[in-house]
């Protein structure tokens, strides 16, 4: 059998993988709302009311991830593991387990 020359690519666990693709379209997005926030500031109505449905969004957003944070941090307090598992396979002796509902007798 022959070895491959060379070491096959595994994903990093630490550092997620950006393409050029992903970073030349962040920065198309970014240069698409940098342009109408600069015509929001000149006065534009229709980049204000572009720019203030982003900011709520965003606003939102936010306020969703800080009230995520305070409930994880909250029900951290008072977290106690259990062991819900139950003790034992229903297959260990060789068996099935009980029927819930018996096979039917006559299929046809």
């Amino acid at each position: 059998m022959k070895t491959p020359s060379y070491q096959p690519i595994e994903r990093s666990r630490m550092l997620p993988r950006i393409s050029f693709r992903w970073m030349f379209a962040l920065t198309t997005l970014g240069a698409i709302l940098a342009a109408v926030a600069k015509a929001a500031g000149s006065g534009a109505s229709f980049a204000v009311a572009l720019m203030v449905t982003i900011g709520f969004i965003g606003t939102c957003f936010a306020l969703f991830v800080l009230i995520f944070a305070i409930t994880l941090a909250v029900s951290s307090l008072w977290y106690q593991p259990v062991d819900d598992t139950h003790q034992g396979s229903p297959f260990a002796a060789d068996q099935l387990p009980p029927q819930i509902l018996p096979p039917r007798e006559g299929r046809s």
